[in-house]
C-alpha cells in the first residue's frame, strides 16, 4: 500500500543516514585562499556570520575532548592527524592556515566546527543571570563558567554584551555556553518577566542583610558604567561591602560572590 511504501522509504532513509555518519573523510588543505579556510576565518572572527551559518569554531584539543561527548563535531581542523578525536570530516592544515583562521601563531593546534546552540526561553528559570553590556570576553566567559558551576539555570545577554561564542569568551567559559541555556533579550523584554530582580551596584543594600526570593534574576552591568538605568528602576539594589580605599571588585569576581551567596544562602 501507499502507507507501506512511505514507511519503507523512511526506513531506508534512516538507514543510509546512519551509514553516512560512520564515514570519516580526511582531506588536506594547502591554500590560504581555499573556500573552507575563508569560511573558518569568518566563522572564528565574525558574530554575524556565526549566527547566519549556525555554527561556531571551538579552539583547543582539551576543550574539544571535554565537549565531544555532549555535542556533535561536524569538522575537525588540525595540523596533525588525531587518532582519538572523530568527526565526519577532518582537514589537515599548515600552521600558516591555522594562523590565518585564528590570528594566533601556534605550530600545533586543533579546531572543531560545531552547531551553534539555539537560544531558549529562560524567562521562568528559578536562578537567572542577566549580563547587561558586559564588554570584556574574559569577564563574560568567567561569569558563564561560574554560573554553570554553581547550578544557575540560565543566562541572558542584553544588546551590547560580548558574544558568548567569541573565542576568548569561549575559552574563559570552559564549555559553559554549550551547557547553560541562554537568550539574547532587550531590557523591555526582560522587564516583562515574572521574577524578582537584584541589581549589583555600589549603592545597594549590603549582601549579608539581603533576603532573596525565587524565582530571581541577578543583573550584572558593564565594567565601566555598571548596570543601565532600566535595571536600576527594575530591581532591588545590592552590594558587596568592601574595606575603605578599595574602589570596586572586578565584575567577574563580584559576580562569583553574588552567584554563590544567592544560590546557597
Amino acid at each position: 500500500s501507499l502507507g507501506e511504501r512511505k514507511n519503507r522509504t523512511g526506513g531506508l532513509y534512516r538507514y543510509f543516514a546512519f551509514v553516512h555518519t560512520k564515514i570519516m573523510v580526511t582531506k588536506t588543505i594547502e591554500s590560504l585562499q581555499h573556500p573552507r579556510v575563508l569560511h573558518w576565518t569568518k566563522l572564528f572572527k565574525e558574530r554575524a556570520y556565526r549566527e547566519q551559518i549556525g555554527s561556531v569554531l571551538i579552539f583547543g584539543e582539551k576543550i574539544i575532548r571535554e565537549l565531544e561527548q555532549e555535542i556533535s563535531l561536524q569538522r575537525l581542523i588540525t595540523t596533525e592527524a588525531l587518532s582519538s578525536l572523530k568527526a565526519p570530516e577532518t582537514y589537515i592544515v599548515s600552521p600558516s592556515i591555522l594562523k590565518k583562521i585564528t590570528g594566533i601563531d601556534q605550530p600545533r593546534a586543533t579546531l572543531a566546527e560545531v552547531a551553534l546552540p539555539l537560544q531558549q526561553d529562560v524567562s521562568k528559570a528559578p536562578f537567572l543571570l542577566v549580563l547587561d553590556q558586559i564588554a570584556d570576553p574574559g569577564n563574560c566567559g568567567t561569569l558563564l563558567r561560574t554560573a554553570y558551576a554553581l547550578g544557575w539555570d540560565g543566562v541572558v545577554a542584553t544588546p551590547g554584551t560580548v558574544d558568548f561564542f567569541n573565542d576568548k569568551a569561549l575559552r574563559a567559559a570552559k564549555g559553559a555556553p554549550f551547557r547553560l541555556p541562554y537568550k539574547l533579550a532587550s531590557p523591555e523584554e526582560i522587564a516583562s518577566w515574572n521574577t524578582t530582580f537584584y541589581v549589583a551596584t555600589l549603592e545597594g543594600e549590603p549582601l549579608a542583610q539581603t533576603s532573596f526570593t525565587t524565582p530571581c534574576a541577578l543583573i550584572l552591568g558593564n565594567e565601566g558604567k555598571g548596570p543601565g538605568r532600566w535595571a536600576h528602576s527594575l530591581g532591588k539594589k545590592i552590594n558587596i561591602p568592601m574595606r575603605q580605599g578599595a574602589e570596586s571588585l572586578n565584575v567577574a569576581s563580584a559576580g562569583a560572590i553574588l552567584l554563590y551567596t544567592m544560590r546557597f544562602f
